[in-house]
């Protein structure tokens, strides 16, 4: 397969990343307060906080779900006013997935919003907040892809709803309805880039195709009848369509992602976005173009030993999770000497608008067989697949 968009510097090791707290039963999102507090999700349910060097030995609170396939407690985001935090988690009996208000302070718990489509596969997971202080949530289509293209139907989107009441917002695109933006299947990571405004999701594609996305109020992502870069079709639904920022013909399984805020992150990373993935136990960097639509850098900016889950930009830097760890990468505007600082990467003469297809790493096979092997065990949280997960295709 030919190579990326562009070929910076040698990936950094996994030797490079600071742990930060070991020792967790599978991290899925990360949040961080002003104070210094870092809160964390347990895919089992457990919301914890790791302040003053030491993660507490009582969670803040305890979410009812489910850990099969896909399930479990999944996104989380601080409210603007840093009272509350949100999280996304299956319901207990498969049913739902559903949207929890969390106190801060005194960890009591209520689903602001509720009945949300479930599976074991395709449920998506990611909470964010918008420039307006508006409440977003990404949803999979429940391997069900007529809901996509409906703006009527749940499923398959990125909602938008008020923090306060768990309603649809009065200027959302789609008249009478949460729907912000249709046509995705698992957009699993979510994030508002900090330049622009705009949200951006992962998202998992079926036998090819993954793909980072940007969102904006009614775009049609294309989902089902596009995968990839537009080929001449056109999606059935509403809405204007975008191609997507990056995409992979060879799926790499892309996870959380992150900006690197312009605002404290050492000068050569400002702004750029930051996504993990589970197949190819990476951290892309993508520089995007000044229009914010298109990556015209690419390059695997670390490699672990792990798969990588969530991810969050925070105090020192650019803070991920594994299975068991959350970890930094110390690229933030203090971090100095300390901080892995690789030489930036040379613009391509021509960018595209499509990265071209990717080769997992030279041990990739042993990666996918070892997946497999966790998987069958009962323990592994499977974001989605390898080749070992092919039953959920198509």
């Amino acid at each position: 397969m030919s190579a990326a968009v562009a070929i910076g510097a040698p990936a950094l090791a996994q030797g490079q990343a600071q742990t930060i707290v070991s020792g967790l039963d599978f991290p899925t999102g990360i949040a961080f307060h002003s104070d210094g507090r870092m809160f964390v999700n347990e895919r089992p349910g457990r919301i914890r906080v790791f302040e003053n060097g030491r993660l507490a030995d009582a969670p803040v609170a305890e979410i009812p779900t489910i850990t099969q396939g896909e399930t479990g407690l999944l996104g989380i985001a601080l409210s603007p006013d840093e009272g509350s935090l949100f999280v996304f988690a299956t319901e207990a009996d498969g049913s739902a997935n559903t949207v929890w208000r969390v106190s801060v302070e005194s960890g009591e718990t209520e689903r602001l919003i509720e009945d949300l489509p479930a599976s074991l596969y395709h449920n998506g997971g990611g909470v964010a907040f918008d420039e307006d202080g508006m409440l977003l949530v990404s949803n999979g289509e429940s391997h069900e892809s007529g809901r996509s293209q409906d703006p009527s139907v749940l499923g398959g989107k990125v909602y938008r709803f008020g923090p306060g009441d768990g309603q649809p917002v009065g200027d959302n695109p789609f008249e009478g309805n949460a729907a912000y933006a249709i046509g995705l299947r698992n957009p699993y990571g979510l994030t508002v880039d900090p330049v622009s405004g705009d949200a951006f999701v992962t998202e998992n594609g079926p036998e090819s195709f993954d793909e980072v996305n940007r969102v904006g109020s009614g775009w049609n992502l294309g989902w089902p009848d596009v995968s990839g870069p537009r080929d001449g079709g056109d999606p059935a639904g509403p809405g204007e369509y975008h191609d997507p920022v990056a995409s992979y013909e060879q799926i790499v399984v892309p996870t959380g992602l992150a900006f690197a805020d312009p605002a404290d992150a050492q000068e050569r990373f400002a702004g750029n976005l930051f996504f993990g993935t589970y197949g190819e136990q990476t951290i892309h960097r993508l520089v995007l173009n000044q229009d914010r639509t298109v990556a015209v850098e690419d390059e695997i900016f670390f490699r672990s030993d792990e798969p990588i889950v969530g991810m969050e930009w925070g105090p020192e830097g650019l803070y991920f999770s594994t299975p068991t760890s959350v970890k930094l990468l110390a690229i933030g505007g203090g971090a100095g000497a300390a901080g892995p600082s690789p030489e930036p990467t040379e613009s391509p003469p021509s960018p595209s608008p499509t990265l071209p297809p990717r080769e997992l790493d030279p041990a990739g096979t042993v990666v996918f067989i070892v997946v497999a092997a966790i998987l069958a065990s009962g323990v592994v949280y499977t974001l989605r697949r390898g080749r070992a997960l092919r039953r959920d295709r198509g």
